[in-house]
């Protein structure tokens, strides 16, 4: 059985999610943060890495949060939230999947980093993350004005990797959706899901 090792705030949300879209059995062990945002230093002795998500299966032990995500998607439920080769939606999947983490993570990052740090607002390293934050925001808005899921018509991982810089990301920087009407769209409608609920009831961040 797959066990989660769930950091309070951080991507594990995913994987507790997915499993829960998938509804397939998993052990659920929390973790909390300390003051200083840290991790506890049991979560951190789990991997080398010392960051979420972590997962174990038997003797495995696997990080790193689109691998994670991508592990369970394709050997839990019968692989029901990914696409595989052949699909036709499958290089849209790959490409949100991966974009989530690659490059509109980072750039969100730089902000929450930056405000964390006491680097003043218009500073010019911070106007230039927001500029790219923003060019990638509304490529995504408009990817959403286009289809209803990041793959196409259907839900997929995609969304999870997708829905994480829009929910639990905002209890450190929030995202200001007001001109992105399409994402809000789609961070009301997966905060709807019954999945997405039980995720949020069992990690008792509601």
């Amino acid at each position: 059985m797959i066990t989660i090792h769930h950091l309070a705030r951080s991507r594990s949300d995913r994987a507790v999610w997915l499993m829960e879209e998938l509804g397939e059995p998993y052990e659920l062990k929390l973790y909390r943060r300390l003051e200083s945002l840290s991790a506890e230093a049991a979560y951190k002795a789990l991997h080398p890495l010392g960051s979420s998500p972590v997962i174990g299966e038997g003797d495995m032990m696997l990080a790193e949060s689109g691998a994670v995500i991508e592990y369970l998607a394709t050997t839990q439920g019968g692989a029901a939230l990914a696409a595989k080769p052949g699909d036709a939606d499958y290089a849209d999947y790959l490409f949100w999947f991966h974009f989530a983490e690659s490059s509109l993570m980072p750039e969100l990052v730089r902000e929450i980093m930056a405000e964390f740090g006491g680097i003043a607002f218009d500073h010019p390293s911070r106007q230039y993350a927001r500029d790219r934050a923003a060019h990638y925001l509304r490529y995504t808005d408009a990817r959403l004005a286009r289809v209803p899921w990041f793959a196409g018509d259907r839900f997929t991982a995609a969304d999870i990797m997708m829905a994480f810089p829009f929910t639990t990301t905002r209890q450190f920087t929030p995202v200001d959706l007001s001109d992105y009407p399409h994402i809000a769209a789609f961070v009301d409608k997966v905060e709807q899901r019954p999945a997405f609920r039980r995720c949020r009831q069992k990690t008792g961040e509601e």
